[in-house]
């Protein structure tokens, strides 16, 4: 068990959680798709594990494939993310789990293959349209590596249902007080016409930024962008791109009333398709559409999204 999560099951005991995830899919010069025989549960996945609080998701993902394969490899393409409720899991121990993965196509760089009989029972290189017996996630995950498609999927299994009352960070905040923890969230990058780039003042900080906010139990990674655009800006979008997906360093943050967490963010390209532009008043002081030269001053982690926001290129970054 990773030392994040065993630190988080103290506080949070069996409850549905949150965990973020990074999965490797690995092809070998064949073109095969390399399996692992899973300890925990018995079954064939893919490589790959659950996000420490000091390390980004490309870190882990080759940390977690070095780990139990003996692999070295370096990711190069983000192939989805990967958040709905039908992907959830419960642990032969009980635990419960919402899972948000991030799978990466990854470059074999070196190693020797070697399963660690801890995590994984056995290795095996499989055709990639022809793998074994495996669950929903990996399928979606599967899928689209072999769609062939640059950009990176998000839509994979249901959306999810409306948000409870209880909002997750409210739950967590009861059992963990201000410690830090991951914190899947969700921005959207929305440009008008003009090319102008839709802006929200927080309540919070007072400050500008891209509108979204952390991912609610039970609903889908888009689901979350819709939702959250609506409440803080008043207009409803349709998220149409993953332009990227944030977890270094620059987004651990210590709120001003020292709550600590380390967002993981995707941001998602949408376009407007109703609603009337309008400040809710809670989270949103103001909101508004900023040509790109002449944007309020932006935290830099804001700043960073825009820029890729404005790059528009087909593959997500990472």
């Amino acid at each position: 068990m990773s030392s994040y999560v065993k630190w988080l099951r103290q506080h949070v005991g069996q409850q549905k959680i949150f965990l973020v995830f990074a999965t490797a899919c690995v092809r070998d010069e064949n073109g095969r798709l390399l399996w692992q025989h899973r300890a925990d549960f018995g079954w064939w996945g893919l490589p790959g594990g659950i996000l420490e609080l000091d390390e980004s998701l490309p870190q882990c993902v080759m940390r977690e494939v070095k780990e139990e394969t003996g692999l070295d490899v370096q990711p190069v393409r983000l192939i989805g993310i990967y958040t709905s409720p039908d992907f959830d899991v419960t642990y032969p121990n009980g635990d419960e789990v919402q899972q948000v993965t991030a799978a990466f196509e990854c470059r074999l760089t070196g190693g020797q293959l070697q399963a660690d009989g801890a995590e994984t029972l056995g290795l095996a290189w499989h055709r990639a349209d022809n793998g074994p017996e495996t669950t929903p996630w990996y399928q979606a995950m599967v899928a689209d590596l072999l769609s062939g498609r640059p950009e990176a999927g998000f839509q994979q299994g249901s959306p999810g249902h409306m948000r409870t009352a209880d909002a997750y960070f409210k739950f967590m905040r009861r059992h963990i007080g201000q410690a830090e923890y991951i914190l899947p969230g969700a921005v959207g990058f929305v440009q008008n016409e003009d090319g102008d780039i839709l802006l929200h003042r927080r309540s919070d900080n007072g400050r500008w930024g891209l509108p979204g906010g952390a991912i609610e139990l039970g609903e889908r990674v888009d689901q979350t962008v819709i939702n959250e655009l609506f409440e803080e800006t008043g207009l409803q979008v349709e998220p149409t791109k993953v332009i990227g997906v944030y977890s270094d360093e620059r987004f651990r943050i210590t709120y001003p009333h020292g709550d600590k967490v380390k967002i993981v963010s995707t941001l998602l390209a949408c376009r407007v398709v109703g609603g009337q532009l309008k400040a809710d008043g809670k989270e949103s002081l103001e909101v508004g559409f900023f040509p790109p030269e002449a944007l309020p001053p932006l935290p830099d982690f804001h700043a960073i999204r825009v820029r890729d926001g404005l790059a528009k290129q087909r593959e997500a970054v990472f």
